[in-house]
């Protein structure tokens, strides 16, 4: 389908590029202004802020007439903001421009995916929206690979400019109607637990899709090999939606998410104990290919278990991007206190592996 296309086309430009290219490049812009890990984090926690922001804005509009014009404005800050990064050396302006691009970045993944999701319901093909979500982990892939080729901001800014063209059949869907979520609970969970181990799961997954390249060049084993690690996060996240979709229908939403949080918790902590390059790839395939699937399965359980689905959503998206916004800036400050991001990562690895505790109570309480 043409639509599939053209959404994974808008979230490899303003996510796995847009959003996320910030990772694999953050060591050569502290080489380039010299910063260090503090700064870097509030760079990043402007870009989340902007991603919050945006995500709930976005909400709003993505079932009306205007969310054509949004998505354009959206895809267009996001190609825009990428390649004005590269064209200065200013923290300020370098927060301004990753805010936008926050604000871009969700708007683009709100709509696109409202969008994409009405289109599959109308075919009555919904459960191949794993393949629009997959556009997040090739762009990570892509980026990572021009990273690693010796590309900077612009050459991102002209790899989203070529994506940009592939999302036009997004702007040729008028809103229809509700894109199929079920009016209504249909599953028994407790949506406050849901909640906060979203919120964990955005505050700790953070510090490794920040820092993991800047992380990674500090290790003897590894050194020249970082952007290899973000190309094998891209990889391992471009199936992870729809695979751990798979596996939610089969084992249910609560086994799934647990797996996944416990997964990623443990390659989150790796590199605290190893420093070799094949426990690093192991480490970058446990994190790739989990933070996609929980989003996708824990946001498509959020809408099953409430009555009203699109406030639990907009619920599960605010805390996730407050989590997501104070990550970064706690991981920073406590790397540059220690001088290494070790304690980070423990805490960042506690906080995920918390939210599968919450999720286990959850999910023997709704066994009760």
């Amino acid at each position: 389908m043409p639509i599939l296309l053209a959404g994974a086309a808008a979230l490899a430009l303003a996510m796995g590029i847009g959003r996320f290219a910030y990772t694999p490049l953050l060591p050569a812009m502290q080489e380039a202004a010299g910063f260090g890990a503090a700064t870097a984090g509030w760079i990043a926690g402007w870009n989340y802020l902007g991603y919050l922001l945006g995500a709930l804005a976005a909400a709003l509009v993505a079932a009306r007439d205007s969310r054509t014009l949004v998505l354009l404005a959206s895809v267009a800050a996001s190609v825009l903001t990428t390649g004005a990064m590269g064209m200065t050396e200013s923290v300020a302006a370098w927060c301004a421009l990753r805010f936008v691009s926050g604000l871009a970045s969700a708007g683009v993944l709100v709509i696109s995916t409202a969008v994409v999701m009405e289109a599959l319901v109308r075919a009555s093909r919904p459960h191949l929206v794993g393949v629009h979500f997959s556009g997040v982990g090739a762009g990570i892939a892509f980026s990572g690979l021009i990273v690693a080729l010796g590309g900077y901001w612009s050459s991102l800014a002209a790899a989203s400019a070529v994506l940009a063209l592939f999302t036009l059949p997004l702007g040729m869907r008028q809103a229809g109607p509700a894109s199929g979520m079920p009016q209504g609970a249909k599953e028994k969970f407790s949506g406050s637990l849901l909640i906060a181990s979203y919120f964990l799961e955005g505050l700790g997954y953070v510090v490794t899709g920040t820092f993991l390249v800047a992380i990674a060049k500090e290790m003897p084993g590894i050194g020249g090999a970082a952007e290899l690690l973000w190309i094998a996060v891209g990889l391992a996240a471009a199936p992870s939606a729809l695979l751990f979709s798979r596996a939610a229908a089969r084992w249910g939403a609560p086994t799934t998410l647990i797996a996944a949080h416990l997964v990623q918790a443990a390659g989150i902590v790796l590199p605290v104990f190893f420093d070799s390059l094949w426990v690093a790839l192991l480490a970058a395939v446990c994190f790739g290919g989990t933070f996609m699937g929980i989003t996708a399965v824990a946001v498509g359980f959020g809408g099953r278990i409430s009555s009203h689905p699109a406030r639990m959503i907009g619920l599960l998206t605010a805390a996730f991007g407050l989590g997501q916004m104070i990550g970064p800036v706690i991981a920073g400050w406590l790397a540059e206190r220690q001088g290494g991001f070790n304690g980070s990562l423990l805490l960042a690895a506690g906080a995920v592996a918390l939210g599968a505790a919450l999720l286990a109570a959850g999910r023997a309480t709704s066994r009760a």
